[in-house]
């Protein structure tokens, strides 16, 4: 097979200037003093993609993703190296990107058939499948810039798959559309997969990458950090993104004081918790009557965890410490995925095992064991809470939103947010014995 995109020796590198007259100076310098801090967005990039293949591109914040993306579609020039592009492109980048904000979504759709070489006439025929797919009602006749978010990338999705690109390059550009909208276009992006197009996606999600991408290359500050088969880079990526997050855990306890350890007596031992560590976009709600002082998950070795394969029991179990008197106290904590989806929720109201009373200053651990059942890999938020009353009708005391994020590991298929236990029977029959009413 021949390659339709060639990456080689690609670099990209910025100018940094610590103030603007830097600038200046370096231009009238008469020994052409450098003036500026070189910051290489990419470092020797090669890679070739065949036709048909779909391969993701993935890498933290800052990793050059974005920037090869632009450099392959022709709105940056590198600074060294050589790109081979062999095909028509279509490529979806910054929200609103090849968009005129003061044209109609009418008048956008034939502007963009005419950059990519289709004639009006053309344009008219594909015009009506694009507004199907966008979905966007009368809207298409208003200017662009009074579109949301969701409604830009509606339009510049549909026009860019219905287009017939022979190279597709999507840049993070499906974050934005709600639950229903994603999985519409992840069906098509399928479609058009096995007719033969070329897909060049850029994602945060490592899920969708390894159920899309045949190929994943992993990018880290700019360099070529690993190139093979999806399931494999991406869970390389996992484990590494898991690693630094363990490192920065540690480095966090080993700089705690004696103070911002929690201890409680129990049976006459010492038992320690590490406190819970509260970060500027984590946000607490209630009314401060009892605090969560620790929140943990352990594998059936007792060992702290982030990574949670399925089909493993596991403990969440959470320190708390009264301030008032509370009567019929709710511990719990839930699990959604990071487009807000909820999996579950757990307490002990539903456990049936409420606690009746207890006293101001006293010190609780609550434990819950659960078997995990076989969720769809990927990145998960869990959100430990502390109520009174009961499970229609309470209070919140505290609750951390998204305090913890994890990673679920499951070997099957992913086909859904959650796989069931079922068996298939296979029954047989000739065309008389049976009746159809």
């Amino acid at each position: 097979m021949s390659s339709v995109i060639s990456i080689k020796n690609v670099t990209k590198i910025y100018k940094l200037y610590n103030k603007s007259i830097d600038r200046l100076k370096e231009v009238v310098h008469p020994f052409h003093k450098q003036y500026n801090e070189p910051f290489y967005a990419l470092n020797d990039i090669s890679f070739e993609i065949e036709k048909g293949e779909t391969v993701g591109i993935i890498g933290t914040n800052g990793s050059g993703k974005s920037t090869i993306l632009k450099i392959i579609t022709g709105v940056l020039q590198q600074t060294k190296g050589e790109v081979s592009i062999d095909g028509t492109v279509s490529a979806l980048l910054e929200l609103g990107a090849g968009f005129d904000l003061d044209y109609t979504g009418i008048e956008n759709i034939y502007m963009n058939g005419a950059i990519l070489g289709f004639s009006p006439e053309e344009m008219d025929r594909k015009k009506e499948e694009i507004l199907e797919f966008a979905d966007i009602g009368d809207f298409v006749n208003q200017p662009v810039k009074t579109y949301s978010s969701g409604m830009m990338v509606r339009l510049a999705f549909a026009l860019a798959i219905n287009v017939e690109p022979e190279i597709l390059i999507i840049d993070e550009a499906l974050a934005v559309g709600d639950a229903f909208f994603q999985a519409k276009c992840f069906h098509k992006l399928e479609e058009i997969k096995n007719a033969g197009t070329t897909i060049l996606f850029v994602s945060h999600d490592i899920v969708s990458v390894k159920k899309l991408c045949k190929r994943a290359i992993w990018l880290d500050r700019g360099n070529m950090r690993e190139i093979g088969e999806a399931k494999e880079v991406c869970e390389k990526y996992l484990s590494m993104q898991i690693e630094e997050q363990n490192r920065e855990m540690a480095k966090l306890v080993d700089g705690m004081s004696l103070d911002n350890t929690v201890e409680k007596i129990i049976n006459g031992n010492q038992k320690s918790f590490k406190r819970i560590q509260l970060h500027q976009s984590i946000e607490v709600s209630g009314t401060k009557q009892g605090e969560i002082l620790s929140f943990y998950i352990k594998n059936e070795k007792g060992q702290e965890v982030m990574v949670l394969p399925t089909e493993q029991s596991y403990t969440f179990g959470m320190l708390v410490k009264f301030n008032e008197n509370i009567d019929n106290v709710l511990f719990g904590f839930e699990m959604e995925n990071v487009r807000g989806v909820k999996l579950f929720s757990v307490n002990n109201f539903l456990t049936n095992e409420v606690l009746q009373n207890v006293k101001v200053g006293e010190l609780y651990e609550v434990s819950f064991e659960l078997r995990l059942p076989r969720i769809c890999t990927g990145e998960y938020l869990v959100s430990p809470s502390l109520a009174a009353g009961s499970q229609d009708s309470h209070v919140v005391l505290e609750r951390i939103h998204n305090y913890l994020k994890i990673t679920i590991d499951n070997d099957g298929y992913n086909l859904s947010i959650i796989d069931l236990d079922t068996k298939a029977a296979f029954v047989k029959y000739k065309k008389d014995d049976i009746v159809l009413y």
